[in-house]
């Protein structure tokens, strides 16, 4: 079944694709969370869905501060969702290992709960939006897009 992005993409010059490739990004990250696979992502859920998997990636090390540069959004926004999720019971504000005065987050059992929940959202997503490809593709996306960000880890590039 070619559909008819299908059709525009195999059209497009190699420049062009990689051209695009911005918009494609913002196309897949809105589509994909509006999926009719269950109830869709709520912003806000995205967002913190977002805060928890910085959260648990850090290992409890981040405060608020870092949090928002990771999220690239305005720490008074970052502080109010951190806040939300502390008061659900997601993360909890703990003294930072390196430096008793600084207050950093880390998340509950409950949050990674919650964030379990938000995967399996995303893995049955992707089986829906790619049911008619067939598995050699559905596994070799899957490992050009982890390829993709390790890439932008930091030290990747050293």
């Amino acid at each position: 079944m070619i559909g008819h992005d299908d059709a525009a993409v195999g059209a497009r010059s190699d420049d062009e694709l990689l051209e695009n490739i911005g918009t494609a990004f913002s196309r897949m990250r809105r589509r994909t969370s509006s999926v009719p696979i269950d109830l869709p992502a709520a912003r806000t859920d995205v967002r913190r869905d977002l805060l928890l998997a910085i959260v648990e990636e850090s290992d409890g090390l981040l405060s608020v501060n870092a949090v928002a540069s990771a999220m690239g959004m305005e720490r008074t926004a970052v502080s109010r969702l951190a806040a939300s999720c502390v008061t659900e019971g997601l993360v909890e504000r703990v003294a930072s290992q390196s430096d008793g005065r600084s207050i950093t987050l880390r998340i509950t059992p409950d949050g990674r709960e919650v964030l379990a929940g938000s995967r399996q959202q995303q893995r049955r997503a992707f089986e829906y939006i790619t049911r008619d490809w067939d598995d050699d593709e559905r596994l070799e996306f899957a490992r050009l897009l982890h390829k993709y960000v390790a890439a932008t880890s930091p030290g990747a590039s050293d």
